[in-house]
């Protein structure tokens, strides 16, 4: 009998299948190391509390994107990660993030990772190639004179008339909210106001017009005459809401000043808009840049440019019309920009 024969099975080729390369998902790091690298990197640099908040807000959306270690982001993930944030809503078709936005994320990313590589942590920089959007010369966004008389005519018919006078009065002097909230009755000494606190360090003084001047010293007065003794190191500004009545006024709360006032006016009106007043209207005046910049306490000539563009624009149109002979409008864009917003009369 012939011995059996064993079947073999006919040979199958099955696919293999690749799991696809996920760039958010590769070699990770514990989230608390990761985390450890961001928080270092904030103390090795000199930052207000607010910008240290703001760092690690745009840090924080790299580590929910990827879940990669510093040391496995190569260029092409931070690509991606771009690309990430200048995604457009399926449902709107409107970008999630603006160019302003991503611009700043992407700034604070690549300086993260620039200290990383400084402080040996990295042997290459893989932000180096990944360019930032570019952005459009961003324009001042000054109130008009006949804006300012608004906002001052709603103060007087509003419920705190002593202080939100002065304290508008100083924001257009060129003062960030945040630098008015810190201020000190020490920090006045009758002319001008002495800038401790201040964004990237940008102390200084700044001095005040007459009317300015009348305002803070009324507002003061008005406080003594209420009972309250009157310190050296008592808060310039405090709320009299029944909540926080005597208590430093905050930057939330120098921001609800404005919004009512906005609400009232109808007047597309915030804190910074005031600095921006202050700024283009001396430089309107004539007085030299440097010099505004010293009192505005900017630290960028490019970001302190938006500034001059206005009176670079009316001394261009005023040149065109001395060279070609023709008579000079009396209306025109900037024609509401001309008048003195520092002026005594606005009381």
């Amino acid at each position: 009998m012939e011995p059996k024969l064993r079947v073999i099975p006919e040979i199958q080729i099955l696919p293999v299948r690749r799991e696809p390369l996920h760039t958010e998902k590769s070699v990770s790091e514990p989230s608390d190391l990761r985390e450890l690298r961001i928080e270092e990197f904030l103390q090795a640099r000199s930052l207000a509390p607010r910008t240290q908040n703001a760092y690690r807000q745009d840090l924080q959306q790299f580590l929910n994107w990827s879940d990669r270690s510093w040391a496995s982001v190569t260029p092409r993930q931070v690509a991606q990660f771009k690309a990430h944030l200048m995604r457009t809503d399926g449902e709107t078709n409107q970008r999630v993030l603006s160019d302003a936005t991503v611009r700043r994320v992407l700034g604070t990313v690549k300086n993260f990772f620039g200290w990383m590589m400084r402080s040996r942590y990295l042997p290459f920089d893989p932000t180096t190639e990944v360019e930032l959007p570019k952005l459009s010369e961003p324009e001042a966004q000054n109130l008009n004179e006949t804006e300012v008389e608004q906002i001052y005519g709603a103060i007087r018919q509003s419920s705190m008339p002593e202080r939100n006078l002065a304290l508008i009065s100083i924001l257009l002097h060129g003062l960030r909210a945040n630098e008015v909230s810190a201020l000190n009755c020490e920090d006045f000494d009758g002319r001008r106001l002495r800038i401790r606190q201040a964004k990237a360090d940008s102390k200084g003084f700044v001095p005040l017009t007459a009317a300015a001047i009348e305002r803070l010293e009324t507002y003061l007065a008005w406080r003594q005459q209420q009972g309250e003794v009157i310190q050296p190191v008592s808060p310039l500004f405090v709320s009299h809401s029944r909540r926080n009545r005597g208590q430093r006024l905050s930057y939330e709360g120098i921001r609800k000043v404005v919004d009512a006032l906005s609400e009232k006016t109808e007047i597309d009106f915030y804190a910074h808009r005031c600095r921006h007043t202050f700024a283009t209207n001396l430089v309107l005046k004539g007085m030299n840049p440097y010099h505004v910049m010293t009192l505005t306490r900017h630290r960028s000539v490019q970001s302190f440019r938006r500034y001059t563009k206005a009176a670079d624009q009316a001394a261009a149109e005023a040149a065109f019309y001395e060279t070609t002979g023709t008579s000079a409008p009396e209306c025109g864009e900037n024609a509401g920009l001309k008048g003195n917003i520092l002026n005594t009369n606005n009381r």
